[in-house]
């Protein structure tokens, strides 16, 4: 025998005989992150959003929703896209806006999409405790996206808004993590892309996004 697996046997020895630590009781449940009782949501939600460099676009409905996706492309001088197919997104005309303002949906490798100066995306689930947006790749959902391009636009539904991560990570194990399974990835994006140097000072969209834009659908009764 090894002298490694002779000091393994002799410590599930130990374990089989005696807990690791006799008489301590398990911690008490706490969440990392707070949202009070009856907290509006929404509202918590473009508060983070903001917070972290982030900016909200609140849309009454879908054409209001399409306004403001054609001003962010114009006002940033947006020629190509690499984006989400249009089955995977909440909001419908997306690529007939591209056609009318002559932006090119780009495919294909990295050095393809680098090219792309936007990338459209929806969002699975955001939580509004840290304003993270939750986004799994796959078949018709590039991850490129949202990790690529300098502007990124997520399309999202007030009713895709949740409490916390721990809220999603309970409802995935729910759901034995099915959408683990079934995407290439899952991202969780927070505010624009940042780095620190050395002496901390932070720094914006080095290896990622320079700007987050959500525009926020309001969900009609």
């Amino acid at each position: 025998m090894s002298a490694r697996e002779d000091i393994l046997t002799g410590l599930r020895a130990a374990l089989a005989h005696s807990k690791p630590f006799p008489g301590a009781e398990p911690a008490a449940f706490q969440a990392v992150t707070r949202i009070d009782p009856g907290e509006d949501l929404v509202a918590r939600f473009i508060a983070e959003v903001q917070r972290v460099k982030g900016e909200v676009h609140t849309a009454a409905n879908d054409d209001e929703a399409l306004d403001i996706t054609k001003d962010l492309l114009t006002s940033h001088h947006v020629r190509r896209v690499v984006m989400w197919d249009e089955a995977h997104l909440p909001l419908r005309g997306v690529w007939a806006l591209l056609e009318r303002l002559g932006i090119e949906r780009v495919y294909g490798d990295n050095a393809s999409v680098a090219a792309a100066e936007a990338g459209i995306t929806g969002a699975d689930w955001a939580l509004a405790a840290t304003g993270t947006l939750v986004l799994s790749s796959g078949p018709g959902r590039p991850r490129m996206a949202s990790l690529l391009p300098p502007l990124h636009i997520a399309l999202l539904t007030e009713d895709r808004i949740i409490p916390r991560l721990e809220d999603y990570v309970a409802a995935q194990r729910a759901a034995r993590f099915g959408v683990f399974r079934r995407s290439s990835n899952v991202t969780l994006i927070t505010g624009s892309s940042r780095t620190s140097d050395i002496e901390m000072h932070p720094v914006f969209g080095v290896h990622g996004p320079l700007a987050l834009h959500v525009v926020l659908i309001k969900n009609l009764d």
